[in-house]
């Protein structure tokens, strides 16, 4: 049929073929139709009077015989229904339509009409979307779209509402090539059953109809992609000059258009590539991507990933998979932080990107912004993502942790709104990354393994994510010794994987999401712009395909087998592979800063390796020097100094001589516990565990708690002694949950002694709990010496909580000495809390001396204005202020000092003479010597004894004040100085030396007239 229906065509032609529908007054007489050759050359009058056909080809059953050029020819089904609905009943009707005007059988010729397509739909007068026959009230929703074209407003009937979604959801909208049919029309008539509707009329009715789709965002995105091509097709000129041998509708690059309609159904995989390539803007064919189906997806696949990307790049394909894998050296930009996308038909989103410190560093002096505003893509961008650059692309990549790999999102993210300046600085900013530490490999769904939309329902369904494992539960019995052990191994790592994958992938917690999505139903829904956070994000069409497809890595294949299949071997181990894979995604989380999750899994891994081939395997120590760097990149140095001893550890192997003491304290006493377990699985019960070692364990105020169950489980006698018993009592994080631990394993053996209570009186953080749980186990056996009640005075901390305790267990067994009120009064943080406590329980026995009151002025805790105020109120007189105490006081420069000496003389009416030593502390205090001369002299007036020593101290302060207290004290005495030449030449030289010349020239004046030469 085909040569006798189709002549040749020139490839190096622009001659299509017409197809001509013979008019027909009966809509049922059979349809009858000519073919002929055309040339596409450019006339110079705008469009060709001709129109272009856009539908689906749909299924080849029903399909019906149409009469061209007197020959029989097979249509499918839904093009005989638009056939019989385009024949008019007088004229004829001039229309291409790629099923008949292209020699389907002839791939070569099929290759070079696919070129000519664009300009084909360009040229044509005319675009005709054909929708179908009219069902599911289609009728009702046409028309319900014109009325909100005209009326703007849109009906609120569910029925009408269904009726439209039902209509959006129709094959037309999911096709690839209707992308470019649309691009390139130039007016658009939409055809449906018997209705009729202008396409830019269509398109702003459904922009009215947009917010209903919140609930379907698969259908969302699909009519948001056509919908912002359709929109601009009569304001496209009518006629466009071109060269014949390079059209393009010049829209956007390759890639962006790849990762924006990816998810696009065609019967040919070739299409997923074709339909788009006169759409670019960009220059692909230089790469040689031309249509061409005579060559395989695979080959194809790969020319595009290395159009894309760089040449260098491997890209190999799983059996019987569509799917490619890609394999690269690459740098860490960042990760996502957020994402908005515009809730019109702009197709465009604000990703926000957490950069990482290493490119940081680059951005800062670029000026490159974290917010990027990307075309939508097909998949997509979710919170978590990582942002990187493969080495030899000048474009970042987004990607996804998919269990031992990562799925890309985009493989060229490209800001729509960089200026030129900023293009060439990003691109400068990506030539100078030279260090690419990370080994990524991608898997790169384009979407042929894609399942369809389906129906609106289906939008409501959530499949589970299928993340690979590390590890095969069906190991081979050549790689692995003791294979219950090796699969129990496989499923714990595999568990930990998938949790951290979910959390990964996800990049926020359900707590998060389900914020965000209250945020978002709260938020005005007339906004433009609202926070993404789509249902459909782990969607099963989105993810399983790619995670299935890259099972083959879990095939049983013979390790010879696996080099030849994928070339990535570096072990001939698939299970070491596999370790191998997931070692590098730790590394990248390292990369990234999340140090805690590429700790956890890189500790999995060697868990792991030690249990399928021993502690001594290459692996296996690989994994321990990844985690040395992880630690030292966090900047924990314990965790550092602890790997270097598990290295030591798996380096001197079980066969080694006996572990010293000394080696087994300092692992005690490691921040982490990890190198103590791997020590105690290593020997297998050859380790001195002595009172040296316990002691560490107990002191160990990061993980002794787990270290002390770690040797308990070594050895059930363990030896706890009353000296370990104290140690942990003074431990300042752990203490209380080893004393606990304690109390489980050895119940009444545990020794209580007054040197333990004593160690936990004066625990500042653990202190309170553990003396608390010292009282439930012994009640009245814990002793309350003088010294035990002395460290919890002293605790600065927790101690007026442990007095309190003490009191009220204790009370009638409590004598409170002159020597706990001390030390009370010399705790600067609780001291005031204590002694009101004392006063409080034992009033009148409490005794305040001098030396009590010496501590308390000279220490400048921080309620010493409120102590010294409640000892005036509750003593009187008798408070006991002498010479010394004063002298401390005035010399006290902390806050509270003056208002205290200010409530000596107006409270207490202090009588005593102020001394020489305490006027020479007054002047000489750097912060308050002002206010107190002012208060002397206030108080004492003329009774102040002034020496040649006070003039020289007070010339020698520094403090802020010190001027001030030198012009008071010139005032004040007038002339009467009693001072020599000399001692004024002193005080002129260090007054001199830090203020200004006529203050000098004053103090010089006042001391000549008081005294003359």
């Amino acid at each position: 049929m085909s040569q006798s229906l189709y002549s040749s065509l020139l490839l190096e032609s622009n001659k299509i073929r017409l197809l001509r529908i013979l008019p027909n007054e009966n809509e049922e007489a059979d349809i009858n139709c000519t073919l002929f050759v055309y040339p596409l050359h450019d006339s110079g009058k705008g469009t060709h009077r001709y129109e272009s056909l856009s539908y689906v080809w749909g299924g080849a059953d029903n399909s019906r015989s149409i009469c061209v050029n007197g020959h029989s020819l097979t249509v499918r089904a839904n093009l005989h229904l638009a056939l019989s609905r385009l024949r008019d009943p007088v004229l004829d009707r001039i229309i291409w339509i790629d099923a008949i005007c292209i020699n389907q059988e002839d791939l070569s010729e099929r290759g070079h009409q696919v070129q000519l397509m664009a300009k084909i739909y360009s040229k044509a007068s005319q675009v005709v979307i054909w929708l179908g026959e009219a069902v599911d009230n289609s009728d009702r929703a046409l028309e319900e779209i014109v009325i909100a074209a005209s009326q703007s407003e849109i009906s609120s009937n569910q029925i009408t509402r269904m009726a439209v979604l039902a209509l959006l959801q129709r094959p037309w909208f999911r096709r690839i090539w209707v992308l470019q049919e649309v691009a390139a029309a130039r007016h658009i008539l939409i055809m449906c059953g018997l209705l009729e509707i202008d396409g830019h009329a269509f398109c702003l009715g459904l922009d009215l109809w947009k917010e209903s789709f919140g609930a379907y965002p698969k259908l969302q995105r699909l009519i948001r992609s056509v919908i912002s091509l359709m929109k601009e097709a009569n304001f496209r000129p009518k006629y466009v000059k071109s060269s014949s041998d390079n059209f393009s509708l010049n829209i956007r690059p390759l890639g962006e258009l790849i990762e924006t309609y990816c998810t696009r159904e065609s019967t040919d995989d070739h299409d997923r590539v074709y339909a788009l390539l006169a759409m670019c803007s960009d220059n692909p064919t230089s790469a040689g991507l031309l249509p061409d189906y005579t060559i395989q997806w695979e080959q194809l696949f790969r020319q595009l990933i290395k159009y894309l990307l760089c040449k260098k790049v491997t890209v190999r394909f799983p059996r019987d998979k569509k799917i490619a894998v890609i394999k690269s050296k690459g740098f860490i930009l960042g990760d996502v932080v957020s994402v908005k996308v515009d809730a019109g038909w702009n197709g465009t989103q604000m990703v926000n990107f957490d950069f990482t410190d290493a490119f940081r560093h680059l951005q800062s002096k670029t000026g490159i912004q974290a917010i990027w505003n990307i075309p939508m893509t097909g998949k997509s961008i979710r919170r978590g993502d990582i942002f990187c650059i493969l080495q030899g692309v000048s474009n970042p990549t987004i990607i996804r942790l998919c269990g031992d790999h990562f799925s890309v999102i985009v493989i060229a993210a490209t800001p729509m709104d960089f200026t030129l300046e900023m293009k060439s600085k990003w691109h400068r900013t990506a030539r100078s990354i030279t260090n690419f530490p990370c080994d990524f490999l991608l898997a790169w769904d384009l979407g042929g393994s894609r399942k369809k939309l389906g129906s609106l329902e289906s939008e409501n369904l959530r499949g589970p994510v299928n993340s690979n494992s590390i590890l095969e539960n069906n190991l081979d019995t050549d790689e692995t010794q003791g294979a219950e052990k090796n699969i129990e191994s496989s499923e714990e790592i595999r568990d930990g994987l998938e949790a951290k994958t979910n959390v990964k992938a996800e990049g926020c917690s359900e707590l998060e999401r389900s914020s965000e999505a209250k945020e978002n139903s709260d938020s005005n829904e007339n906004s433009d712009i609202h926070e993404y956070s789509e249902a459909d994000e782990c969607s099963e069409a989105d993810e399983c395909s790619e995670a299935e497809a890259y099972s083959y890595m879990n095939e049983n294949l013979e390790a010879g087998e696996h080099l030849n299949l994928d070339g990535y071997s570096e072990t001939g181990s698939r299970i070491w592979d596999k370790a191998i894979r997931m070692r590098n995604v730790a590394l990248i989380w390292k990369e990234l800063g999340w140090y805690v999750d590429a700790e956890e899994l890189l500790l999995q891994l060697i868990r792991t390796g030690k249990q399928l081939q021993g502690v001594e395997h290459p692996q296996t120590l690989i994994s321990i020097a990844a985690l040395q760097l992880n630690y030292r990149e966090w900047g924990l140095l314990g965790e550092a100094e602890e790997l270097e001893a598990m290295k030591h550890l798996l380096e001197t192997g079980e066969s080694a001589a006996q572990v010293l003491e000394e080696e087994v304290v300092k692992i005690a006493s490691l921040r982490y516990c990890k190198a103590m377990k791997l020590l105690l699985e290593r020997r297998n019960g050859h380790i001195p565990i002595t009172e040296e070692v316990v002691k560490a364990a107990a002191a160990n105020y990061c993980c002794g708690t787990d270290v002390m169950e770690l040797l308990f489980r070594e050895r059930e006698d363990l030896s706890i002694t009353e000296e370990v018993v104290r140690i942990v009592a003074g431990n300042i994080n752990e203490g209380y949950k080893i004393v606990k631990l304690l109390f489980r394993k050895r119940g009444d053996q545990v020794p209580i002694t007054q040197d333990i209570i004593k160690e936990a009186a004066g625990n500042r953080r653990e202190g309170y709990l553990i003396i608390q749980l010292l009282f439930e186990k012994r009640g009245n056996q814990i002793p309350t010496t003088e010294e035990v009640l002395k460290a919890a005075a002293r605790n600065g901390k927790s101690g007026c909580d442990i007095m309190k305790l003490l009191l009220e267990r204790k009370g009638d067994q409590i004598l409170i000495t002159e020597e706990i009120v001390k030390e009370a009064a010399g705790n600067r943080r609780e001291g005031y809390l204590i002694i009101q406590l004392l006063f409080e329980k034992r009033g009148d026995q409490i005794l305040i001396t001098e030396e009590v009151l010496k501590i308390l002025v000279g220490n400048g805790g921080y309620d010493l204005v409120t102590i010294m105020s409640t000892l005036f109120e509750r003593l009187g007189d008798q408070v006991p202020i002498t010479e010394e105490v004063l002298v401390i006081l005035a010399g006290n420069e902390w806050y509270g000092t003056v208002e205290i000496m200010s409530d000596l003389f107006k409270k207490l009416r202090y009588q005593a003479p102020i001394t020489e030593d305490i006027v020479k502390e007054a002047v000489g205090n750097k912060r308050y010597g002002y206010d107190i001369m002012k208060l002397f002299f206030e108080e004492r007036g003329n009774q102040l004894l002034f020496t040649e020593e006070v003039f020289k101290i007070a010339a020698g302060n520094e403090g802020k004040t010190a001027k001030d207290m030198m012009s008071i004290l010139f005032e004040r005495m007038g002339d009467q100085f009693p001072i020599t030449e000399k001692t004024l030449e002193e005080i002129l030289e260090l007054a001199a030396k830090k203020w200004q010349p006529d203050f000098v020239k004053r103090l010089s004046t006042w001391k000549l007239k008081g005294h003359g030469n």
